[in-house]
């Protein structure tokens, strides 16, 4: 059974911003292993929730999965989204195009 490509993956240019923050923004522990769609992964005809400032560091199975509901929630999307935008800015990240849509778009959720 062919199993379908999960759709709206991060760049590889993303990944790369994120290759040294090993720390999990859930745990504290140098053991992230995944990057997580704070807000979402869009729908078929958004590309925002592509944006760099829509990913965080997770270990994948200790702290993703088991906790996805709880970092669903409006309180733990608020903090996520605001230490990725610090993280991005600290490492002398410009922001794109897509970034000032996406934060246009969640605006709610930054400080």
């Amino acid at each position: 059974m062919k199993q379908s490509k999960p759709k709206n993956n991060f760049s590889q240019e993303t990944r790369l911003l994120f290759q040294e923050a090993w720390q999990c923004w859930w745990c504290g522990m140098n053991t992230a292993d995944s990057l997580h769609h704070i807000v979402s992964r869009g729908g078929k005809d958004s590309t925002t929730e592509s944006s760099t400032l829509n990913a965080c560091p997770l270990c994948n199975q200790k702290c993703h999965l088991p906790n996805h509901g709880v970092l669903k929630t409006e309180a733990q999307i608020k903090i996520m989204l605001n230490k990725t935008y610090d993280y991005l800015i600290g490492i002398g990240y410009k922001l794109t195009e897509l970034d000032i849509e996406f934060m246009e778009q969640y605006i709610d959720y930054y400080q």
